[in-house]
């Protein structure tokens, strides 16, 4: 009996109806490299702030530490951070050509097709 299961179980494996490949269109991954492009213009941005500001900015965007905490951990008054941020924000859209509220080109390259 189990020999029987076994084998019948085998051959139903084989049964399975194919997908349509209009199915296996709608299965496929999103292309990521418009999020790869920006986050290498960041990267290489960032290389261009001075050492405390890119501190100050990575603890409180990639980190989402308040300014309190970054100014224990820097130890430096809140003041000085909120300094900071504002001018590393400011070098890094002057090394990005970006402003606030715009998308990069990389962000936007699929945007035109439509």
């Amino acid at each position: 009996m189990l020999v029987n299961a076994a084998i019948d179980w085998r051959r139903g494996l084989r049964r399975r109806a194919e997908l349509p490949l209009d199915t296996a269109t709608r299965l496929a991954a999103p292309d990521l490299a418009d999020g790869i492009a920006d986050r290498d213009l960041l990267v290489r941005a960032l290389a261009a702030v001075p050492p405390r500001q890119r501190a100050v900015l990575v603890l409180r965007y990639w980190e989402d530490l308040p300014d309190a905490e970054i100014a224990a951990i820097l130890n430096c008054g809140v003041g000085t951070v909120r300094s900071q941020a504002s001018r590393g924000l400011e070098r890094l859209r002057r090394a990005t050509g970006l402003r606030p509220g715009s998308a990069s080109e990389f962000s936007t390259a699929g945007d035109h097709d439509e």
